[in-house]
């Protein structure tokens, strides 16, 4: 009994990791930021398809996945794409936008479904993927320029077996990776995101930061940023950033 369950439960995996490499309707990145200084934000969506047109339906969540239309409404909300084709989706204030936190970015998150179209052949089991990206609501107050680097505020302590992650930002964090000199993994933190003004607290048994440790984040472009930390009794703060 045992083997079958286990059997059951690796063809459920590999069919769901089959589904996810077969998706015809693609994003053009992996993150999105909406200035509010902006009138939209806009996404491409490819359909990767040779031979069918798909539907692409999209929408807005807030952190709790919950539609967000009143907030942020992504328009069109379903639209046809041909075969080879691109074709954009616009994210625009919604009628209680007004409302949302000046002093510090709000998480959306913006999905797109591709609807297949109706196969002809009989028993055909077609699935309907759903892509999802985080989406990051930026207040004017707190536009940021070319020359402002926030993500080297934050810091790295060790305390009671957790790694501390502190964000001491108006924006969202998202950490990758913290490293040691010699470039090991000491705590596996792929996709941690930390609020503004928060901290994101890890259980780590007997961890120790090194004298130099680095920590890895995504930007708002979607690329990694390594940063180098020089730390001291368990706290580390920054020094330099990271040549790839």
């Amino acid at each position: 009994m045992m083997m079958k369950k286990l059997s059951a439960l690796i063809a459920a995996t590999t069919l769901l990791t089959t589904f996810s490499t077969l998706a015809a309707v693609n994003l053009d990145r992996t993150r999105l930021i909406y200035n509010a200084a902006d009138k939209s934000s806009a996404v491409t969506l490819t359909n990767e398809s040779k031979t069918l047109p798909y539907l692409a339906q999209s929408w807005v969540e807030d952190a709790q996945g919950n539609k967000a239309d009143d907030m942020l409404v992504a328009l069109p909300p379903l639209q046809r794409i041909e075969a080879g084709e691109k074709s954009q989706v616009r994210v625009v204030k919604g009628v209680k936008a007004d409302g949302l936190p000046k002093d510090r970015e709000t998480l959306f998150y913006f999905n797109t479904r591709e609807v297949p179209p109706k196969s002809e052949k009989k028993n055909v089991m077609q699935v309907a993927i759903q892509s999802r990206i985080k989406l990051f609501y930026r207040p004017q107050a707190i536009q940021r320029s070319g020359s402002s680097h926030p993500e080297q505020q934050v810091t790295l302590r060790v305390a009671n077996n957790q790694l501390v992650i502190a964000n001491p930002t108006p924006y969202y964090f998202t950490a990758l990776a913290v490293k040691n000199s010699l470039g090991k993994n000491l705590k596996e933190v792929d996709g941690e995101t930390v609020a503004p003004f928060s901290e994101k607290k890890i259980t780590v048994a007997g961890l120790r930061l090194d004298e130099r440790t680095t920590l890895s984040y995504i930007n708002d472009f979607g690329g990694v940023v390594t940063m180098l930390y020089r730390c001291q009794n368990n706290m580390c703060k920054f020094e330099k950033n990271v040549e790839a």
